[in-house]
């Protein structure tokens, strides 16, 4: 039978809304790229915060960097996933255009300072309502209800919004929860996008069966149910003893589990190493967390281990792989995404090193800080031509194939 492939979107504002990838990864560079200006600016004095009232400045980058810029980039990467999951074609047009409105109005009510709660909670909040409702209805109507958990996390991260926008707890101890609760989502998704891509990059390279990834086993269960463990000991503020006993198990686990998928391997392709690498640092953040609670090593440097290594590094690399792949481009980070990917985990070093060493904590900031740009201005100058332009036609990506 003969399959007709899908065809290009009439325009281009149909092509950008054509899959949830496309606006909500360029905003997510842009978000990157400006909120880390500010923060910059902050820092050495030359600007200030107009944060709503009660937030204070750790609080609006926080938010900013967690509820915008990972925001952005878990909308991208879910709506662009579920429609692979599902069989189903990619939620566009009007529905995802109201989503993209929603977030971009989250940013311009929480940088202008306004201080009413209801444009607060309708942008910021309505943001990952929607996104909760278009997962979910399309994880419902095609019954592929494995993914289901994903709903709930979003569920999860729509409450912790809300919340944060009404004051209803420490705002601060809420960021954090949402850091642990975005850590637990990179364990179960990327935990099972990075050995299948991996097990695939090493089949095509015909690599023998005993050297693949291990299969899903008991340290995979290990890994997440003790993940899971210590994030609600976190977030529900059990003993620090407690606490810092999951944490550190689970930062074990995790490494451990890292360990069975044969990184190393994909040394020569940086595209894949990357996954490997940002996954790395959900244990060095489990670890620094759980120690934290035994030691004067600072919570800071667990959370921005967590938020610059972990979530910065798996979103820059699934963003550069899922950008490619689904406008039919060879998966090949090149040389600019190659320096984007060594400079962000550059920043998360030097950033927990100003968590670690307080005498040089305002120098290793500025120092981290400058580097994210430079990380995500690399990304930006790659990959906005590929997010708003046309995909590659079919002939061209078995032309490139067959060569």
């Amino acid at each position: 039978m003969l399959i007709t492939p899908p065809l290009e979107p009439a325009g281009p504002w149909q092509r950008f809304f054509s899959n949830g990838f496309r606006p909500l990864f360029l905003v997510c560079a842009l978000q990157a790229l400006s909120i880390m200006l500010i923060w910059l600016l902050y820092l050495g004095g030359s600007v200030s915060l107009s944060a709503p009232t009660g937030w204070g400045a750790v609080a609006w980058h926080g938010h900013e960097m967690l509820f915008g810029f990972v925001g952005a980039a878990v909308g991208g990467f879910l709506l662009a996933a579920v429609a692979k999951w599902t069989g189903r074609r990619p939620v566009h047009g009007a529905p995802l255009v109201l989503l993209t409105a929603l977030w971009i109005a989250g940013r311009l009510v929480t940088w202008s300072g306004v201080d009413s709660l209801v444009p607060l909670v309708l942008a910021n909040t309505g943001y990952w309502i929607l996104l909760s409702v278009l997962i979910g209805r399309e994880i419902l109507i095609s019954g592929n209800r494995r993914n289901l958990v994903v709903v709930l996390a979003l569920g999860i991260m729509s409450l912790f919004s809300l919340m944060f926008q009404l004051g209803w707890v420490d705002r601060i101890h809420l960021l954090e929860s949402m850091v642990l609760l975005i850590a637990l989502m990179i364990s179960l998704i990327g935990g099972r996008i990075t050995p299948a891509f991996t097990r695939n990059w090493l089949i095509r390279r015909q690599t023998s069966p005993e050297q693949m990834p291990a299969p899903f086993g008991w340290v995979d269960k290990l890994a997440i149910g003790s993940s899971i463990l210590a994030t609600l000991a976190w977030v529900s503020q059990l003993s620090s003893v407690v606490s810092g006993v999951l944490l550190l198990l689970a930062g074990c686990a995790q490494i451990l589990r890292l360990l069975r998928w044969r990184g190393l391997a994909s040394l020569a392709e940086p595209l894949l190493f990357a996954l490997h690498l940002g996954y790395l640092w959900v244990g060095i953040g489990f670890l620094l967390l759980g120690l934290s609670q035994f030691t004067a090593i600072p919570v800071t440097a667990g959370i921005h281990a967590l938020g610059v290594g972990a979530m910065a590094g798996m979103i820059l690399a699934v963003a550069s792989r899922a950008a490619l792949g689904h406008t039919n481009r060879e998966l090949r980070a090149g040389t600019l995404v190659s320096l984007a990917f060594l400079a962000i985990h550059l920043a998360a070093l030097v950033r927990v090193l100003a968590a670690l060493l307080p005498q040089l904590s305002l120098m290793l900031m500025m120092l981290a800080g400058t580097i994210w740009l430079l990380a995500f201005g690399l990304f930006a100058v790659r990959y906005v031509p590929i997010l708003i332009g046309p995909e590659e036609s079919l002939s061209e990506a078995l032309r490139r194939a067959r060569g």
